[in-house]
């Protein structure tokens, strides 16, 4: 186990290479664009779109359905708890099988926290990756396991999201007879979603940090952190790619895993309408539960997908035939149990600096 100062180092370390990362210029000259400020002016983009869609609907209608839901709003955030816990058990499935492996507990506590960090800073849903690794590090867990875990889990996140939309997908036909106007885009939508899915998986089995690091010198863009962790860096390329090889049954149980936590989402759609006393069938749930995740996954270059999220949810509440104002309200209350559930995340994040 490393001691101390070793431990330090290796946090420091990490947490540089990924402000490197974040901070990378990708246009020269006169301004310098970096993927942080591409997120910010997306996200001030989206706010001006979301004002502009309230203003529209008018503040005070979808107020009329949000108060139906009354005292039983607390109900609202058990889906979610239990999508959660899905999703760090298939993250514990994928961590090597040891001893001083991490409790579900301590998985659960730190996804929740990572996860927030993913939502809320401007880094392209990658924010929390650091966190989540140097806490597993601290912990015990050797640094490039707890790195593969976390790329794995993510391409296996997005895979499992992709199957989870187009059943949903697949089931509207039966849930509106006549169809949805946009099937055809949102099936292009999810398309290009599985697409990055899939590179990102492929990507893992061909030595991506060997190759990341040789752009980067390429480009005149490493730093003496970057090369002095070569040996690491083709230790975790090695793991990587190894791993689907030697671990196909974890590989399957993680992805169900992730499936199921999609899965349990649909419960907090069917539970919100019915609260706001207009109830849905469990497959007009999960339809707009898939569907509205695509949107969310779409926008993931925004801090918590503000706007793109929010835009999709009122296009699909309208064609659902469920109308403006009640589509405006649902993602309202869906909005403030992610709050709910982010707040607990930075509480989490606070406990760990």
């Amino acid at each position: 186990m490393q001691d101390a100062s070793e431990r330090q180092r290796s946090r420091t370390g990490l947490w540089q290479v990924v402000r490197n990362l974040s901070g990378t210029p990708f246009l020269k000259g006169a301004a310098v664009l970096t993927i942080r400020h591409l997120n910010l002016i997306l996200l001030v983009i989206a706010l001006c779109f979301m004002f502009a869609m309230l203003q529209g609907i008018g503040w005070s209608n979808p107020a009329l359905y949000i108060r139906q839901v009354g005292s039983y709003a607390p109900l609202i955030m058990a889906p979610y708890g239990v999508s959660s816990i899905l999703a760090a058990l298939a993250w514990k499935v994928l961590l090597p099988m040891k001893e001083n492996r991490p409790t579900l507990w301590r998985l659960w506590l730190l996804r929740l926290g990572g996860e927030s960090l993913n939502q809320l800073t401007p880094t392209a849903s990658l924010g929390g990756e650091p966190f989540k690794a140097l806490r597993l590090q601290a912990d015990g867990v050797p640094w490039h396991e707890a790195v593969a875990s976390l790329v794995i889990q993510k391409g296996l996140l997005v895979l499992s999201l992709v199957l989870y939309i187009l059943i949903a997908i697949a089931l509207v036909p039966f849930v509106l007879p006549d169809g949805h106007p946009r099937l055809g885009s949102l099936l292009l939508g999810v398309l290009v979603l599985g697409g990055l899915g899939v590179a990102f998986v492929v990507v893992q089995r061909s030595n991506p940090c060997s190759l990341l690091v040789r752009c980067m010198k390429r480009f005149g863009l490493t730093s003496g952190l970057v090369r002095g962790r070569e040996a690491d860096l083709e230790t975790l390329d090695a793991l990587l790619a190894g791993f689907y090889r030697a671990h196909p049954g974890r590989i399957l149980a993680a992805f169900s895993l992730f499936f199921l936590s999609w899965s349990a989402q649909s419960a907090e759609v069917f539970l919100i309408f019915t609260l706001m006393r207009h109830p849905l069938g469990w497959g007009v749930a999960l339809c707009l539960d898939g569907l509205a995740m695509l949107f969310t996954g779409l926008g993931f270059m925004i801090p918590a997908s503000l706007g793109v999220q929010d835009g999709g949810n009122l296009l699909l509440a309208l064609g659902f035939r469920l109308g403006a104002t009640l589509g405006v309200a649902f993602s309202i209350i869906r909005r403030v149990r992610e709050a709910v559930w982010l707040a607990l995340g930075l509480v989490v994040v606070a406990r760990e600096r």
